[in-house]
């Protein structure tokens, strides 16, 4: 589970072709969801490749928000 702190619900996605809209304010946010999604598909699709510890690492070294696992 990915939470981060003080986030708007919602931090862009799909809402449309070309859409950029978001509620949060903070671009450095929404930046920490766009890396740790990517990372996770990469290293969920690509076993082998490292992403995902790195940006969990990368993430706990700022207090943007913390990822559980179990």
């Amino acid at each position: 589970m990915l939470t981060l702190f003080g986030a708007e619900h919602s931090l862009g996605g799909i809402a449309g072709y070309e859409s950029r809209e978001t509620t949060d304010e903070s671009p450095a946010r929404v930046a920490a969801l766009q890396q740790l999604a990517w990372a996770y598909l990469r290293s969920t699709l690509y076993p082998a490749d490292p992403a995902w510890p790195a940006a969990c690492a990368a993430l706990r070294a700022q207090p943007l928000g913390q990822v559980e696992c179990r």
